[in-house]
């Protein structure tokens, strides 16, 4: 994990001489040099093919040094670490937990949360998704515990994505983040408690996640998820979304579908155009299918969007 991130060399300047390091600020001013933190630079090519989660890694790899017990990487910066999916940009600043501390704390680089856990025997204790980690020497909360973080401090929006990510490739069981509520400031329990509820080992996509999110939001039914339609000597095919009771079929359309070379496999985005719509004409051939709704990335992002094309085709939100 991380590969391209480890790849990337560190230039430190308290491994270089005074006038080394003046020479390495200059190179920095012309833009030769890319300030990852006060003293840490890389080559700014370095920096072209990774992701915006990459970059906050990279952060944490060049901050790992000071990143002392008993403070631990947690929160999203641990998320990052973990390779879960971030929808959202990852913040600016590291976020740690210190449990020398009682109350938030921030400086220009770390946000640094209290740690008030009480020390408790789990049924889990031992196992690789509850026990922490580290990172380039620096220690970094559990997934079970990270996981539970993100879920009582960010939005469902950016939360429920990394719970459905890690609940569908089995890193984590759904066991083991209920019995991790219990190490939650009692005010953040509710909203931990609402993002778990909803985690899904069925979504295929971060798109997937969201558009449960905005259902929820939205007060519609939950729907089925990945309901497959077929007929005994035809094709199959599965939809993202089914609400039976309104008959209506909703499908999640990422660019990827038509433009990643791995997922064409040697299509041609026509060609995946026109078996989206082979496969399309497909679902309305049967007759419980009364509407196909299609939601891109773009109006995922926007809930009256999404609010306006559900109410077109009967599917009932506050």
């Amino acid at each position: 994990m991380h590969e391209r991130v480890l790849a990337v060399p560190l230039i430190r300047t308290a491994d270089h001489e005074s006038a080394e390091r003046r020479a390495l600020q200059r190179r920095a001013r012309r833009g030769e040099l890319h300030v990852v933190r006060p003293g840490v630079f890389v080559q700014v090519e370095a920096l072209e093919q990774l992701l915006p989660e990459e970059h906050h890694v990279l952060l944490a790899r060049a901050s790992a040094p000071s990143v002392r017990p008993p403070r631990s990487y947690s929160h999203a910066t641990a998320a990052a670490i973990h390779g879960m999916p971030f929808v959202e940009p990852p913040p600016s600043r590291l976020h740690v937990r210190d449990p020398r501390r009682a109350s938030p704390d921030s400086t220009t680089l770390l946000f640094v949360h209290p740690d008030v856990t009480v020390q408790q025997t789990s049924r889990w204790s031992g196992l690789e998704p509850t026990s922490a980690t580290t990172f380039c020497g620096a220690s970094v909360t559990s997934l079970v515990r990270t996981l539970v973080d993100v879920a009582a401090t960010a939005p469902a929006v950016a939360s429920v994505p990394m719970i459905d990510a890690a609940l569908g490739r089995r890193l984590v069981l759904p066991e083991m983040l209920v019995d991790e509520l219990s190490a939650v400031d009692p005010k953040e329990h509710a909203r931990a408690g609402r993002a778990l509820a909803m985690g899904s080992p069925l979504s295929d996509s971060p798109a997937e996640s969201i558009g449960r999110v905005r259902f929820r939001q939205l007060g519609a039914p939950d729907p089925v998820q990945q309901h497959e339609f077929a007929r005994p000597g035809e094709r199959r095919t599965r939809v993202d979304f089914w609400f039976p009771d309104q008959r209506v079929v909703v499908e999640i359309d990422g660019r990827a579908k038509y433009e990643d070379p791995a997922m064409l496999g040697g299509s041609t985005t026509a060609d995946a155009h026109w078996q989206e719509k082979r496969r399309e004409d497909f679902l309305r051939s049967f007759p419980e299918v009364r509407a196909v709704v299609r939601f891109s990335w773009s109006d995922l992002m926007d809930l009256e969007t999404i609010r306006a094309a559900l109410v077109r085709v009967g599917i009932p939100c506050r």
